[in-house]
C-alpha cells in the first residue's frame, strides 16, 4: 500500500499544450530536471544531440525558468517535454529554437532521451505537431534542421516529415574522433501546407 501511495505521488498532473495521438507535448516542469540532465549527459543520447560539454542540473536549471515576454526581450526558441500518455511519463525533448522573427524561419530540434522509445515513430508523431504550431500558430515561414551523416534515423525522420534536403556541409562537424558532413533540411509554409492536401 505504501508503494501505491508513493507512486500516486509521484504522478504529476501535466497540462498538454499540444495534444497528439500517442504524445503530448507540455511546457517543462523543473520536476523534471534530473531527468533532463540524465538525458543531456547520457553518451547515447547526447551523441547524435552533439552535446560535447558535460551539463550540471543547475545548467540545465536555469532552461526551466520563466523569462518574461516583453520589457525588450525576444523569444529565441520554444521547447516542450515529450509526454507518453500512455505510459504517462516524460521521454524527450523537442522544440524550435534560433528563431529568426524577421526572416520568420527556426530550427526544429528533437531528442529522445529514454533510449527504449527510440524506433517508434514518436519524433515524427512530435515534430508534425511542432511543425503545424511553427506554421500556423508563430506564423513562421520556413523550418530548418541539420543533421549529420552517421544518424540515419533521423536522416530518415528528415526525409518522412517532407523536409527537402538543401545542402550537404561536407567535413563541418567533428563527431567521436571523425569529421562527419551537415545535411541541411528545410520546408516551407507553402510546401507544407501542400503536403498536407
Amino acid at each position: 500500500m505504501t508503494d501505491v501511495k508513493e507512486n500516486k505521488e509521484d504522478e504529476m498532473e501535466v497540462f498538454p499544450f499540444i495534444e497528439g495521438e500517442t504524445i503530448d507535448l507540455v511546457a517543462g516542469n523543473s520536476k523534471w530536471v534530473p531527468l533532463v540532465c540524465k538525458w543531456q549527459n547520457d553518451p547515447r543520447v547526447r551523441k547524435y544531440a552533439r552535446n560535447m560539454w558535460p551539463r550540471s542540473l543547475d545548467d540545465v536549471k536555469k532552461r526551466f525558468e520563466t523569462v518574461p515576454d516583453g520589457h525588450g526581450h525576444i523569444r529565441d526558441h520554444v521547447g516542450f517535454i515529450i509526454y507518453h500518455k500512455r505510459d504517462k511519463r516524460p521521454i524527450g525533448e523537442i522544440g524550435l529554437n534560433r528563431i529568426d522573427w524577421v526572416n520568420r524561419h527556426a530550427n526544429i530540434f528533437a531528442q529522445i532521451g529514454e533510449t527504449e522509445y527510440w524506433g517508434k515513430g514518436i519524433v515524427g508523431e512530435a515534430a508534425q505537431l511542432v511543425l503545424k504550431y511553427a506554421f500556423t500558430e508563430l506564423n513562421l515561414h520556413k523550418v530548418k534542421a541539420g543533421v549529420f551523416t552517421p544518424n540515419e534515423r533521423s536522416l530518415r525522420a528528415a526525409e518522412k516529415l517532407g523536409l527537402n534536403k538543401e545542402a550537404v556541409v561536407k567535413e563541418a562537424i567533428y563527431v567521436g574522433g571523425k569529421y562527419h558532413d551537415i545535411h541541411k533540411w528545410g520546408l516551407t509554409k507553402k510546401e507544407w501546407l501542400e503536403g498536407r492536401k
